[in-house]
């Protein structure tokens, strides 16, 4: 039924048990399955960068405070900036990669063998929209964190948007 699958993450409450679903399907279905993260880099805050750096986790020098010799006619905000936006690079990055690798183990351990993973950045819901397109999904699963009934109305949520605009049929998982 399935042959393509394509379940996007986030690390967060929904992950695992969206990824045991997905997985369910692909060893049913004996479908591919696609693993998609989606970096939002503007969630990544200066208190994250700095504990990311304490922990060892970040390894961008001097991030927090960082004031060099470039600091005469007012450009060490500019070096700041600068070293903010490699910071914020880079620990997208290493939140990505161990996201994927870690569900991407995950997924073998289920004895899933066609996996692919795909990490991009920006507008989540249309990074999974392009990526089902490019991988050719027969179905998107993807979690969804239920808000207020106010938080609902107010905002919608990606996989909504995923849901509205998506080719293919879509699983939502609501915790």
């Amino acid at each position: 039924m399935y042959k393509r699958i394509l379940v996007a993450i986030d690390g967060g409450d929904t992950t695992r048990s969206t990824l045991e679903t997905a997985c369910a399907l692909a060893d049913r279905y004996q479908s591919k399955l696609g693993i998609l993260y989606v970096t939002e880099p503007e969630e990544i805050t200066d208190e994250l960068i700095h504990g990311a750096e304490v922990e060892g986790v970040l390894r961008t020098p001097n991030y927090v405070g960082a004031i060099d010799r470039y600091t005469y006619l007012g450009a060490s905000h500019v070096r700041e900036d600068m070293q903010r936006a490699e910071a914020v690079s880079s620990l997208s990055a290493e939140i990505a990669e161990r996201v994927v690798s870690e569900a991407e183990a995950f997924s073998k351990g289920e004895d899933i063998k066609a996996v692919k993973t795909f990490v991009r950045s920006g507008d989540v819901a249309d990074a999974i929209l392009e990526v089902a397109a490019e991988a050719d999904a027969d179905l998107i699963v993807t979690g969804h964190k239920r808000r207020s009934i106010l938080g609902d109305l107010i905002h919608s949520s990606v996989a909504e948007a995923v849901d509205r605009k998506a080719k293919c049929p879509c699983l939502i998982l609501s915790q």
